[in-house]
């Protein structure tokens, strides 16, 4: 299986659309990735140069979010996370934009709680941010983990014979 190529990673994803189980290791998870924003950025470009808004890129989004979830959820569990740990990012987000929906109006007024509250909300999204990009990059627990056997197979012969 180390033998994939790039090309081959970065399509497992789709292959395996809404899989949530099992495990995904690094090459899977970052080539998929750098697959994504390959076509993202220019699919991006033509949406800027026709003046559609940016139909093409947010269709191209839509479409990849869930194999990006499904990729995601795998590669926490390739380092015996649980996939909950996603929630984690996606509140991460969502703390910031409750800030930026409800505390702007403050920010805007100079109170120095918004700008507290400004401050604690971009620590928040960048603590959870800098945490989630660390476990995609800590390889995965050799071995089975609870989540099922290693995605690289057996690299011991007496896991090959057991």
């Amino acid at each position: 299986m180390r033998d994939l190529s790039p090309i081959e990673w970065a399509v497992r994803p789709l292959k395996k659309y809404a899989v949530f189980r099992g495990r995904a290791p690094r090459a899977e998870y970052w080539w998929f990735y750098l697959a994504t924003i390959i076509v993202q950025i220019p699919l991006t470009v033509v949406d800027k140069v026709t003046d559609n808004g940016d139909l093409l890129s947010t269709v191209f989004s839509f479409a990849i979010l869930l194999p990006w979830l499904a990729v995601t959820v795998r590669r926490l569990h390739d380092t015996d996370r649980s996939g909950w740990w996603l929630l984690a990012f996606f509140g991460g987000f969502a703390v910031f934009g409750l800030f930026a929906v409800f505390g702007s109006a403050g920010l805007i007024a100079g109170t120095s709680g918004s700008f507290t509250s400004l401050i604690v909300a971009i620590l928040v999204l960048l603590v959870v941010v800098i945490t989630l990009f660390v476990f995609m990059v800590l390889p995965g627990t050799p071995g089975p983990n609870s989540y099922g056997p290693d995605p690289y197979g057996p690299d011991s012969l007496e896991e090959v014979f057991a």
